[in-house]
């Protein structure tokens, strides 16, 4: 976000009553995220006047202007846990949980009240789950969460915490008021990636593979997530095939993950179809014409997804497709159709 001396004075305080009035009223020249940060920063405001009238300007923005702010990366921790509380609607709620950002002690208080959908897309994110474990035992006392939900936060616990499940299982007060306890060490059990070398594997491609295959077949699932999720990119490209779906997705959900893993990934045959659905619903990676074109080419790759893709594909790449006979009958037709509207359209 833009940083002035107008922000920067409203951020520490320094700022006099007419100026934390021109933007309590929504008059400052500032862009929305700024303007909308410090409203919310200024409901704190020891000004009863200031205070009453940043929440009256609060009120006035659009809910599409809201949701836009709270899927920002640099939305702060005071924005998310106002508007989660501050009785918002279903698209307020999924725009605060889809945001990798919202802070672990937000989503916590959500999952406490969350309806059963919404609950499935908090515990999506395991990256979260792991540094604020609370939330599993959130979701454990919502009145909405079904049997299948229960089911799942019981792998949950069982994949990332194992017998350690006590040391994390705390309660709804824990989100209410920080602890004076020491924080759970979530690396307790795990194999530290700086453990799990890559060192010494043999030159000879099959040797190779098979020492890699022998060293990640000793990890536990929890240990497989973690090196999905943090470890390197040669760990990536075995445990995205891994038969646990967990681990391989978390391959997907990788901070070090990159367009070229990506591509390398789609045009894999020996990874489960669940992966490349998964690829090819998410558009950030379909914006790669490289990764469109892998998809399409790879013989397991969902028909349904292949051909919702098909229109981005060159005509020179359609016209392989049609004579490519390892793809299903289904998108070899669909090339060929798409082939000749193009002709037909250019004549």
């Amino acid at each position: 976000m833009v940083q002035n001396d107008l922000v920067q004075q409203l951020r520490n305080g320094s700022a006099p009553k007419n100026l934390r009035m021109l933007v309590a009223r929504g008059s400052a020249p500032l862009p929305p995220g700024d303007a909308l940060e410090l409203l919310v920063h200024l409901l704190n405001d020891t000004d009863s006047e200031v205070a009453s009238c940043a929440l009256r300007t609060l009120a006035s923005w659009s809910k599409e202007e809201v949701i836009e702010f709270l899927q920002s990366a640099a939305c702060s921790p005071a924005a998310f846990e106002y508007f989660a509380s501050a009785a918002p609607d279903e698209p307020v709620l999924q725009a605060i949980i889809a945001n990798p950002s919202a802070p672990g002690k937000t989503i916590g208080t959500l999952a406490l009240t969350a309806p059963a959908h919404l609950i499935e897309k908090i515990l999506d994110n395991r990256v979260r789950i792991l540094n604020c474990p609370a939330i599993i035992e959130n979701v454990r006392n919502n009145p909405h969460a079904n049997p299948e939900i229960l089911r799942l936060i019981l792998e949950l616990e069982i994949e990332f915490f194992g017998s350690k499940k006590k040391e994390y299982a705390v309660g709804q007060a824990d989100l209410q008021a920080p602890s004076t306890d020491k924080a759970p060490d979530l690396d307790a059990g795990l194999l530290p990636l700086e453990d799990f070398s890559l060192e010494g594997l043999p030159v000879d491609p099959e040797a190779r593979k098979t020492e890699m295959d022998r060293r990640i077949s000793c990890l536990s699932v929890r240990q497989k997530i973690r090196q999905a999720m943090f470890g390197t990119r040669e760990a990536r490209t075995f445990l995205v095939r891994d038969t646990n779906k967990e681990v391989a997705k978390s391959v997907l959900r990788s901070p070090k993950l990159t367009e070229s893993e990506v591509e390398s990934i789609a045009a894999m045959r020996s990874v489960s179809e669940d992966i490349l659905r998964d690829i090819g619903q998410s558009k950030e990676w379909t914006r790669s014409y490289a990764v469109v074109q892998s998809l399409i080419r790879n013989p397991k790759t969902p028909p349904a997804i292949s051909q919702r893709l098909m229109f981005r594909l060159r005509s020179q790449d359609l016209m392989q497709l049609t004579r490519d006979r390892s793809i299903p009958d289904a998108v070899r037709y669909n090339a060929t159709r798409t082939l000749l509207q193009r002709t037909r359209s250019s004549q």
